[in-house]
């Protein structure tokens, strides 16, 4: 009987061991009016994704939230929006949990800056200290936000917002200089910090996050985050013309990478991160100009700066066949040194590690014609039979837009192109499509194995393909021009040969 009343015991002993030690946020909301919806999102590192969602229509709300899979960087965060309206979205309060404990957040209203967290975690400290230096504004800057419907709503709004915030960060800037410097202190000047990377001196909070670095002890500007903010408002960012910086880069396995390696080879760097929409379509484009055939003297390398659990996910997700790296250094690192701060940021780096051009985001046309122009791509192959002449991967002299011909086959009474939509996203082909030479129609379009009325949607990662059928050429045509109409979004592929 002792026996079976001590194993009861321990077992109790054991599942409240278990409870104390999950890790968990508690909600308990109130005058929550029915219609909005409480989000509450995950955040590792570069950014978060929503992983509960409460749009009960009681007045209360009390619910809570399992923090599973964490990291040193796990932090959560707790806003509002409207149903059906995404430009209603409120002010997020950022929430610190501590592993193995439960972090409560309770309070009533729509305003988040007005809600209790409590937390065990000493960082939460800090930041409620921040927000109780601007909720009043950061309310304000709510009640604005509510009202807005549409994108017009929106842009008229912005100026308000804008002067709002300015006035939170010379609260909080003013504040910081009688706070005692800590860690988290040292964190928000690095986040402000972040922004002087993309302005520099033109950014208009630089003299304010100059004077506080200044007022740093030795001992924090020597840390990694006070290298980071002097690299930020002293560091000159690399120009064209410039030798790249260079710096331990990591692969999926872990394997110590530097772009030295690379040198002979001209280099598209693509600075990106995992939580970047257009970075993430373009990994489906970048396996695609691997397999269409770049040649080996061209090198397309893919950086992130994100928390290892998202560059492992990217790496398994994507499934790259080209270079992908991490910096796992993210305050002092290749980011740093280079001073990126918008995702995507490209540069083209010469054989000789010099930096030839610098540029923002994903415009493919332009991404294929700098890898033509350093041969960064496969010989076109011809295959003549009796009948037919089929030209894989022929050469062009211009492209406009995010389409491409991958294969010509011309036969006696037809011409078809084998033609790829390397990106995310909807295309679909005009009807009015057709083949020129010096400015004149020389073939129409015939046929289609894609809609001209409506888009054809891309899956994420994936490109899209399709045949299209034109009539037979003139002969002796050794080019032609492939003209999808005369707007400005339409397809326009120059010079492509099809003669040896």
């Amino acid at each position: 009987m002792k026996t079976k009343l001590l194993l009861a015991a321990l077992g109790l002993a054991t599942t409240a061991f278990g409870q104390n030690n999950k890790t968990a946020i508690e909600f308990n909301l109130t005058d929550i009016p029915e219609g909005y919806i409480i989000d509450i999102s995950k955040f590792e590192g570069q950014g978060g994704r929503t992983c509960f969602a409460d749009s009960s229509t009681t007045t209360t709300r009390k619910f809570t939230v399992n923090c599973e899979d964490l990291t040193d960087n796990t932090y959560y965060a707790a806003s509002l929006y409207k149903k059906n309206n995404n430009f209603s979205h409120l002010n997020s309060r950022k929430i610190m949990i501590q592993k193995g404990s439960t972090t409560y957040v309770s309070g009533s209203g729509i305003h988040s800056g007005d809600w209790n967290v409590e937390s065990k975690n000493p960082k939460q400290v800090f930041l409620n200290k921040m927000n109780d230096l601007g909720k009043d504004l950061l309310s304000k800057m709510d009640d604005i936000r509510d009202t807005v419907t549409n994108y017009e709503g929106y842009r008229s709004s912005y100026p308000s917002v804008i002067e709002i915030y300015d006035q939170v960060n010379k609260r909080e800037f003013e504040a910081m200089k009688t706070i005692p410097v800590d860690a988290y202190w040292l964190e928000r000047l690095l986040q402000a910090s972040a922004s002087v990377n993309y302005e520099g001196k033109e950014y208009k909070y630089y003299s304010q996050v100059e004077e506080l670095y200044k007022l740093l002890p030795d001992q924090y500007k020597n840390t990694k985050e006070g290298k980071a903010i002097n690299l930020a408002l002293y560091a000159k960012a690399p120009e064209i013309g410039d030798v790249i910086n260079d710096y331990d880069l990591y692969d999926a396995d872990g394997k110590v990478h530097h772009l030295s390696e690379f040198r002979g080879k001209w280099l598209l760097l693509e600075f990106s991160s995992y939580y970047c929409g257009p970075c993430r379509m373009f990994g489906g484009t970048i396996k695609y100009l691997y397999e269409r055939g770049i040649a080996k003297n061209f090198e397309i390398i893919d950086i992130t700066n994100d928390a290892q659990v998202q560059f492992e996910a990217m790496a398994k997700e994507e499934k790259f066949i080209s270079p992908l790296f991490n910096d796992r250094d993210q305050k002092t690192g290749l980011f740093a040194l280079n001073k990126i701060s918008a995702y995507p940021t490209f540069y083209l780096v010469n054989p000789e590690g010099k930096i030839e051009e610098i540029f923002f985001g994903v415009y493919l046309d332009k991404i294929f014609n700098l890898i033509k122009d350093h041969g960064g791509f496969a010989k076109p192959e011809y295959k003549k039979e009796k009948a037919s002449t089929i030209i894989t991967r022929p050469e062009y002299t211009n492209i406009n837009g995010s389409f491409l011909i991958d294969k010509v086959e011309i036969y006696k009474d037809s011409v078809v192109l084998n033609c790829t939509f390397p990106i995310y996203g909807a295309y679909k082909i005009a009807k009015e499509t057709a083949l020129f030479a010096n400015g004149k129609c020389i073939s129409k379009m015939t046929n289609s194995n894609i809609s001209t009325e409506d888009f054809t949607q891309v899956p994420f990662g994936q490109v899209g393909h399709c045949r299209l059928t034109f009539a037979p050429l003139p002969k002796g045509t050794k080019s032609f021009d492939f003209i999808e109409g005369d707007c400005d979004g339409c397809f326009k592929i120059e010079g492509v040969k099809i003669a040896e």
